[in-house]
């Protein structure tokens, strides 16, 4: 997952080509630690009457059990996300790393997954 609306972002000015967005935790951006002048501060502009979903991905650890991915995939249901993809591998004899690949309307709604899949 990218960045979400509530995420801050910036972009890098690449001269006669175009300006990359990212959020401002990517570790690409410490490429650009020497070039400041090519630092844009930008800001979200989305129409909240019209709700647009972005990508977004939790991590979380499962205990094998059946119904574990059943229960985490109600959770978001329930909080109206949209799974896109979902990748699983086995951590340990009894738990699992999940790794889950969602569309959320924004930084509050990926927390609010997040919060609700790992209670």
């Amino acid at each position: 997952g990218g960045a979400v609306p509530g995420d801050r972002i910036v972009g890098i000015l690449t001269p006669g080509e175009a300006v990359t967005i990212y959020p401002i935790q990517s570790p690409a951006l410490r490429d650009f630690e020497d070039v400041p002048e090519r630092w844009l501060d930008l800001r979200w502009d989305v129409e909240e009457r019209t709700p647009q979903r972005f990508p977004a991905r939790i991590v979380l650890q499962t205990v094998n059990e059946p119904g574990s991915l059943a229960q985490v995939a109600q959770i978001i249901a329930e909080h109206d996300g949209n799974i896109d993809n979902i990748s699983m591998e086995r951590s340990s004899p009894d738990f699992t790393s999940v790794t889950i690949d969602l569309e959320v309307f924004d930084i509050k709604h990926v927390v609010a997954h997040a919060e609700r899949v790992h209670a």
